[in-house]
């Protein structure tokens, strides 16, 4: 007599074991995720069932059956913990408790989330990839999508089905096929550099996905954005905007957290979850740190500073652009003879975007042009160095100027907001940085505005006789 095989999608209102499904709650590639309920212990639980393409796939079911034991020995308040690992007519299933919430991704359609969460969030994800290093366990495939929150405010790491003992993923993803589903595995837009290459992977590979999660957190996009395999090569070759250009309400402490996170050497990346806790914990410190204040009244950073009977604020300054106070001191003016204004980057992914940034670039030169002071280099000359990785000094050196100009526009609800820098090239050196923040009405005017305080900003920075500061 044939075995009969249960088909899981149809398994709504029928029983696996003890179990009573209710309704389909999820569904990847290799499985699908009910609810039921536990009619022996009376609680409600969250089944994943493998679709019955797979029943003849043995690589497929050893490693559901592999997830299955990884979970088991994962005991932490921030992973989801497992009850159960079974089998009826041919069919697994794996039992885990229901957590009530959304996941991350869900969360994440209405754009960037407050920093207060993401840091309490984080701290929770780092807590929680920690137990499961500790038992030199990877989990590979962090995302939004593999990350739960609870209806409480609390956060879930779920789905470790490729996640491996470390002292096992090079020799066997060495030697995997691609369809074996383990060399590669994992999701493209979230792998670190070396699990790209097909390299050995450790913890500090789930180092950079948490920080490609905080980092979408912070903006509402992902690191890397490009379509296809291109993506690939933006991991190895591309650097990320700074969260805080995409959303000004990022503070530095964040800022530097996420990028050190995403560092492409795994040596100059946290080294240990724990050490990515901690700082996260110091960023959610408003008191021991500078507290910084983006907006659409335009503040300014203020400064908070800590004495023996508590914080005294230094200053507070308004204007019409939110800006970073990096200016050199008074009377040492930086001998910039010479600026190259770099293509202007655009991050909204909008190709009515796009124009406007091309636009904004060649406002820009043909305003700065016009300082007698400074020679500025030709657009034809810096549109070679679009979307380029190359550093600023190699770029400076390669057009022969003593300055370059760099900015970056997004576009936010109905507001714009763009980030100017002037660096100098010799010494990598910030000499001025801005952030600008306009409704975004007429384009043209808006461009024609943002020029002009752009412009005039460097122009004050670099000849202050011409704007009659002497």
């Amino acid at each position: 007599m044939a075995k009969h095989v249960v088909k899981c999608d149809t398994l709504a209102g029928q029983g696996l074991g003890h179990y009573r499904i209710s309704e389909k709650i999820g569904e990847g590639g290799t499985s699908r995720v009910y609810r039921g309920r536990d009619e022996r212990l009376g609680r409600e639980v969250a089944i994943k069932v493998l679709p019955p393409n797979t029943l003849s796939d043995e690589s497929a079911r050893e490693r559901f059956r592999k997830e299955a034991v990884v979970l088991s020995q994962l005991n932490h308040a921030n992973i989801e913990t497992i009850y159960d690992f079974d089998s009826q007519d041919g069919t697994d299933f794996i039992v885990t408790e229901y957590i009530a919430g959304e996941d991350l991704d869900e969360r994440l359609v209405s754009g960037p989330i407050p920093e207060k969460d993401i840091v309490c969030w984080g701290v929770q994800l780092a807590e929680g990839l920690a137990a499961a290093h500790e038992q030199n366990i990877v989990h590979r495939d962090l995302k939004p999508s593999n990350l739960r929150i609870t209806t409480d405010g609390r956060l879930k790491i779920l789905d470790f089905g490729i996640a491996k003992p470390a002292a096992r993923l090079f020799s066997e993803d060495s030697t995997a096929s691609s369809s074996g589903g383990t060399r590669f595995a994992g999701t493209l837009p979230y792998m670190a550099p070396e699990q790209v290459l097909g390299e050995k992977l450790d913890a500090r590979t789930d180092i950079w996905a948490a920080g490609a999660v905080l980092y979408q957190m912070a903006t509402g996009h992902r690191p890397f954005c490009a379509s296809g395999l291109q993506v690939a090569d933006q991991i190895l070759h591309g650097t990320p905007a700074r969260p805080s250009v995409l959303n000004l309400a990022i503070s530095p402490e964040l800022d530097a957290t996420i990028l050190k996170c995403l560092d492409k050497d795994p040596d100059k990346r946290y080294q240990s979850a724990k050490e990515l806790a901690v700082d996260l914990r110091r960023a959610a410190k408003p008191a021991a740190r500078e507290v910084w204040q983006a907006g659409s009244r335009g503040w300014r950073r203020r400064a908070i500073v800590m004495s023996g009977t508590g914080a005294a604020a230094l200053a507070l300054f308004a204007g019409t652009y939110i800006g970073l106070a990096n200016r050199k001191s008074a009377g040492a003016k930086p001998e910039i003879a010479s600026l190259a204004v770099l293509p202007v980057k655009s991050f909204s992914g909008d190709p009515a975007q796009d124009l406007f940034a091309d636009g904004l670039t060649d406002a820009l030169i043909a305003e700065l042009a016009h300082i007698k002071a400074i020679r500025v280099i030709s657009r034809t000359s810096v549109m070679h160095y679009k979307g380029t990785s190359e550093t600023l000094p190699r770029i400076a050196k390669e057009l022969g100027v003593d300055g370059i100009v760099e900015a970056s526009v997004v576009r936010s609800g109905d507001r714009i907001r763009v980030r100017a820098q002037l660096i100098e090239a010799r010494h990598d050196r910030n000499v001025w940085a801005s952030r600008f923040e306009r409704e975004m009405t007429d384009v043209l005017e808006v461009e024609s505005e943002l020029v002009k305080a752009i412009a005039g900003e460097i122009r004050t920075e670099l000849t202050p006789q011409e704007s009659g500061r002497r």
